[in-house]
């Protein structure tokens, strides 16, 4: 028994019975054995059913024999040459086989003629019909499907014997298949093998519970005329479901489901475009870029046109409608006419175009460095509480992935995607969350971000009263930093109007409001000398000056009377930045502080000469020495100019 959510491989057997045909071929089996039954055949007859391998010839002739059963005087005889080696007599072995059959009491160990011979005279006294299918003569080798051919031809001196042979009509040379095969029967193409596919995909996913992100709309794109174009025999239905049935039930809750179907049927069909794929993420995954024709790179043009050039004309069209459709990235065919989807939410939906999920759709485990679902339903599953909900914060930003980063940094990734999802009650706990944990998350900026969407999802009424909670109680530096952002709504900080003003979170009465309650708490931690270790020290300061033009330069000028608030205040500025100038969220990077971003609270020149001796005092920490070191640094080379500039 298989283990639930489980699905048992096939072992690709022929059907016995006619009750569990799906394709339509009963009705033709039935043909079939209606003529043979009509029949009484007084010198032999060969009849031939012709069919590629795999698309169901032995569940027919099963079928055929199965309706012979009930045709009086008749008996189905079964020879298949394939089970001999080549070394066997096939027609020694043909006689023993049959001969007891047809005509029993006749020695079939005899010479060969006289044994037809004997044969024939007991089936005409008896005028019993017989049936000899001889089934996948494809599978010999050509010289022994000749000869069986030859041997066919040659027993048709045996009266009421009908043969009927099941092979590929390239199995014979073409005349030695006219000559051996007089009423040839063609295999119908399936009527169902679309269906047969969709309903055994349902029945898997049905049986592991998968990810919410399939919609009616992508599965009809990507199975039609991508999945449905590749599937060419039932053998291929049974393929692509064993295939399945062992790589979908460890990923089915942590990829789109059609989009591995879609990936895998490539593999089973298609395994050099496959390659190419997995060998070349950089050409497939991404968001939506520029993908018209006459707009794409040379180089990408030719990469995207030398695999598709090495289909088969078949597929060629299919494969790349499919391609196109899994991969918005992937510039447009010339000729080609796809709709896509373009909306970009790759990572929302799970996709395989997603940079950060296309290697886990290859390797068939989701990275280490990725939330999977399951661990997202079980954290959120903490928006029940917002104390719970915190601590889940505080716990996850002590945690490694195994790239370093801190594991909070993709949960909160991951739940900016579930937004919009979000009822007002998990929202506000959220929120709450958020505000309470915010001042101890290593990127306080994404977390204030997707504190303001979240705020998007609640009613005024709450939305006002938890805004204002979390500005007085709230993390210091995560209530200015959502305060700020409130501001740059109505166009402050030197922003401009972000949202209407019917669009806007609160008011500006309410926005004066919480602006003044945050500053009377920035306040406050000056005065108890809190501030200067707060975390953020930079955007506080910014957030205080835009309030409080003259009180904020005030206290700085006066805090830094002493040596060691001097250098908490200046080394907190220090930034880490990337090869390219821009930040860096990360451990790696370069070092920068430049002088002039504290210049709106103290003049560089006026410390820099304090600075320098404090890098030297071991006693602050390598930390604080570091940052010291490094604003000395790049003040001498101001004053050189041949500082470079920082990206904001």
């Amino acid at each position: 028994m298989p283990t639930s959510g489980s699905a048992p491989l096939s072992p690709d057997l022929p059907l016995e019975d006619p009750a569990g045909d799906r394709l339509g071929y009963v009705r033709f089996s039935r043909l079939i054995a209606n003529a043979i039954g009509a029949m009484v055949p007084t010198d032999g007859l060969v009849m031939g059913l012709h069919g590629p391998r795999g698309a169901g010839r032995t569940s027919v002739a099963n079928f055929v024999r199965r309706h012979l059963e009930d045709v009086p005087h008749t008996v189905v005889t079964q020879f298949n040459p394939w089970r001999y080696s080549a070394r066997d007599d096939i027609a020694a072995r043909y006689l023993a086989a049959v001969v007891p059959v047809l005509a029993p009491g006749v020695e079939a160990g005899g010479d060969p003629a006289a044994v037809r011979v004997a044969a024939a005279e007991v089936m005409r006294r008896e005028r019993t019909r017989h049936v000899v299918v001889i089934d996948d003569l494809d599978r010999v080798a050509p010289e022994r499907a000749a000869e069986v051919g030859r041997l066919v031809s040659a027993v048709t001196d045996l009266p009421y014997v009908v043969h009927l042979l099941v092979l590929e009509r390239t199995t014979l040379a073409e005349s030695d298949l006219e000559r051996v095969v007089q009423v040839p029967f063609d295999l119908p193409l399936p009527e169902g093998l679309p269906q047969m596919l969709f309903d055994d995909l349902r029945g898997l996913m049905a049986a592991n519970p998968h990810s919410s992100a399939v919609t009616d709309e992508h599965w009809d794109q990507i199975f039609s005329p991508g999945i449905e174009s590749l599937i060419e025999t039932p053998r291929d239905v049974v393929r692509l479901m064993n295939v399945l049935g062992l790589t979908y039930p460890p990923v089915c809750r942590e990829l789109n489901p059609v989009d591995f179907i879609a990936v895998e049927a490539m593999r089973v069909f298609l395994p050099d475009l496959y390659d190419t794929i997995r060998r070349h993420p950089a050409a497939f995954a991404g968001e939506p870029r520029a993908v018209a024709v006459a707009g794409t790179a040379a180089e990408s043009r030719e990469f995207h046109d030398a695999w598709a050039a090495e289909l088969s004309d078949r597929v060629r069209e299919a494969a790349q409608t499919l391609v196109l459709r899994l991969f918005p990235a992937v510039p447009d065919f010339p000729g080609a006419v796809v709709s896509r989807d373009m909306s970009g939410h790759t990572r929302q939906g799970l996709h395989v175009a997603s940079p950060e999920l296309f290697e886990a759709y290859f390797q068939f485990v989701v990275p280490e460095t990725t939330v999977s679902n399951a661990e997202m339903d079980a954290h959120m599953a903490h928006l029940d509480d917002r104390a719970a909900f915190a601590a889940l914060l505080l716990r996850l930003a002590t945690e490694r992935d195994s790239s370093g980063a801190p594991r909070v940094t993709g949960f909160l990734e991951r739940l900016r995607d579930s937004v919009s999802t979000l009822d007002a009650e998990r929202a506000a706990n959220a929120v709450g969350g958020l505000l309470a944990a915010g001042d101890d998350l290593p990127d306080r900026q994404s977390a204030v971000g997707l504190a303001v969407a979240l705020l998007r999802q609640i009613p005024p009424a709450a939305r006002r009263e938890l805004i204002f909670r979390g500005g007085v109680s709230g993390g210091i530096a995560t209530a200015a930093a959502v305060t700020v952002a409130l501001g740059q709504e109505h166009g402050r900080h030197g922003a401009d109007p972000l949202e209407p003003e019917d669009a806007r979170l609160v008011s500006a009465v309410e926005l004066e409001q919480l602006e003044t309650a945050v500053l009377g708490r920035i306040r406050q931690y000056a005065d108890s000398g809190r501030l200067a270790t707060s975390p953020d020290l930079p955007a506080l300061l910014s957030a205080w000056r835009a309030w409080d033009a003259d009180g904020c330069p005030r206290w700085v000028a006066g805090a830094i009377q002493r040596d060691d608030t001097l250098a908490k205040i200046v080394s907190a500025f220090v930034v880490r930045v990337r090869g390219d100038g821009g930040p860096s969220r990360g451990p790696h990077g370069s070092l920068r502080l430049d002088p002039e971003a504290l210049r709106p609270y103290v003049a560089p020149e006026v410390i820099v000469d304090r600075i320098r001796r404090l890098a030297r005092d071991q006693s602050l920490g390598p930390d604080v020495t570091t940052a010291l070191d490094q604003f000395v640094l790049e003040y001498e080379l101001r004053e050189e100019n041949a500082v470079p500039q920082i990206d904001d």
